[in-house]
């Protein structure tokens, strides 16, 4: 797989995680994914940098957000160790 094979890999894995979570995705096609739940305001999105790969949130985002962004983050995690050390 190449490099950007492995990275879309990686992202379709994170918009089926959130989808079954029952998060809209937003593509803002800057490289960035944003995920709301349709409750809260802007400040309770979650958003996934898909070249760095990286899961963020903002300081005054409501702990089930968090919790989610947790769950999230480590599922990145496990699917970039399995994409990136396989050949």
């Amino acid at each position: 797989m190449t490099k950007t094979e492995k990275i879309k890999h990686v992202t379709k894995s994170v918009i089926a995680f959130m989808d079954a979570l029952g998060y809209t995705i937003v593509d803002d096609n800057s490289g960035c994914l944003t995920f709301s739940n349709g409750e809260g305001n802007c400040n309770d999105y979650i958003s996934y940098h898909r070249t760095y790969q990286d899961v963020y949130t903002i300081n005054g985002c409501n702990d089930k957000v968090k919790l989610i962004e947790d769950k999230l983050n480590t599922f990145v995690k496990q699917m970039v160790s399995q994409v990136w050390l396989t050949a």
